[in-house]
């Protein structure tokens, strides 16, 4: 879970392939594409984070976990929330529903 986002997840990294994916959990996720929603028009963000996730599954060897219907999903949910005024601390105290649990998730 993300307290303090640093330089660990950033965009130059991601799109390298260069993340961690023992620590790349759901809410890096989120971070990550809350930095490219803040950086890119809505479109331009959906396209380079979705290539640039398809490379690091790849690259990590687990390319059937990725699925386009929820990175788009969650892009766009990403995009709708997003602040121009806010940090990432407020937009995750904000939406604290995107990380309650993801699509298809069923409690135990």
């Amino acid at each position: 879970m993300i307290r303090h986002p640093n330089d660990e997840f950033t965009m130059a990294r991601f799109e390298a392939a260069d993340i961690d994916p023992a620590r790349f959990d759901h809410e890096a996720h989120v971070y990550v594409g809350w930095l490219y929603v803040r950086a890119w028009p809505r479109d331009q963000a959906v396209a380079r984070f979705d290539a640039a996730l398809q490379r690091l599954v790849t690259r990590i060897g687990v390319a059937s976990k990725y699925n386009a219907m929820i990175t788009w999903l969650f892009l766009l949910l990403i995009n709708e929330r997003a602040r121009d005024d806010e940090d990432w601390p407020a937009f995750r105290k904000r939406n604290d529903d995107l990380f309650a649990g993801r699509p298809g998730q069923r409690a135990a």
